[in-house]
């Protein structure tokens, strides 16, 4: 919420993030401002549309996804096509234009005067040359200001490196700048007005539980939901999906 607010100041021009749990979208960033290099857990795409089309749901979409197995069991609307994730495991390449969004990572990075890097270790992001200006003479490239507990390695390269707790750093840095940081409420959750329901016959394609917003943050009057009730929550990419393959033993 905080990097929201700076983004809404114009102190925040992009986010780069690494995580799958669309917490940048949900937050109320614009989709022009985020690249979700890992993808988004709430999106299943058609690649076979041009441009892809997408679909954003309220509940994980990669029950049935694993490394190297993307397709989600749902098919387009428009063309039929089977839907696969947009999760990028260890791994893999990401080749999809969204949510990855890489073009606008590259071209927010060779703008910036200043990168900050809050929770992340670096160590996949360190293999990227083109987010962190490689090309340029190291007196033209942005300033790196890394929050983490632990080493990474481009803590030599940092203007400051601090050891702290993102949400602890980001408190102090938003008391400094004189700005407040605003209150999710999940009834504006961006991600109810995005989502495509699905269609009949569909409802039995997943058995996550889907988000539902909270009827005390409702405006007045407004008390429907029609995306509150759901099944029970099972497994997913943080699960299966992200485990390795176990290794078969050789028979002699």
């Amino acid at each position: 919420m905080s990097i929201t607010r700076l983004h809404e100041q114009k102190l925040v021009q992009h986010v780069v993030s690494q995580n799958c749990d669309g917490l940048h979208l949900r937050s109320g960033l614009p989709r022009t401002a985020i690249s979700e290099l890992h993808g988004n857990m709430y999106i299943e795409v058609c690649t076979s549309c041009i441009p892809n089309r997408e679909y954003v749901r309220v509940f994980d979409v990669t029950e049935r996804t694993a490394l190297h197995r993307h397709l989600t069991g749902r098919t387009c609307h428009k063309c039929g096509t089977q839907l696969r994730d947009t999760i990028v495991h260890f791994g893999e390449r990401g080749t999809l234009g969204q949510p990855l969004n890489w073009e606008a990572a590259t071209e927010a990075a060779s703008k910036a005067d200043t990168i900050l890097c809050l929770g992340s270790s670096l160590k996949v992001l360190k293999k990227y040359p083109r987010l962190w200006c490689m090309t340029k003479p190291p007196s033209r490239r942005p300033k790196l200001y890394i929050v983490n507990l632990q080493w990474t390695p481009k803590d030599d390269w940092a203007a400051l490196k601090l050891h702290g707790k993102c949400d602890d750093v980001m408190q102090l840095l938003m008391n400094e700048l004189g700005l407040e940081i605003p209150v999710y409420n999940r009834w504006q959750d961006p991600i109810f007005s995005l989502a495509t329901p699905l269609r009949a016959g569909e409802e039995g394609s997943h058995s996550r539980k889907s988000l539902c917003r909270s009827r005390e943050e409702a405006p007045p009057g407004d008390q429907s939901d029609p995306l509150a009730s759901a099944p029970p929550i099972l497994g997913g990419w943080f699960g299966r999906g992200c485990a390795k393959r176990a290794k078969r033993k050789k028979v002699a």
